[in-house]
């Protein structure tokens, strides 16, 4: 399946929700622990890093399973409008 704009652009949404999501939690548990405020910066770095690599590979084909979804449901349910008309 070809991913088309619509759905490249939801991908690169989530990715950087969960991506800024896993900074500022990463940075807030890490304040709150007692961590100087550079070493939870960088914890906090290394973290976003890591989830906006693994964003981008995981969020495509879970964006493209719900539109999937999403479709074949709006056809069932016009399908279904068609056949009661």
């Amino acid at each position: 399946m070809k991913s088309g704009t619509g759905s490249q652009e939801l991908t690169r949404q989530l990715t950087a929700y969960l991506t800024s999501l896993a900074f500022g939690i990463t940075f807030v548990v890490a304040t709150f622990a007692g961590v100087d405020g550079m070493t939870a910066l960088m914890r906090s770095v290394m973290t976003a890093g890591a989830a906006l690599v693994f964003g981008n590979l995981l969020a495509a084909p879970l964006v493209d399973a719900v539109l999937t979804a999403l479709a074949r449901d709006e056809a069932k349910r016009q399908a279904d409008k068609k056949e009661d008309a």
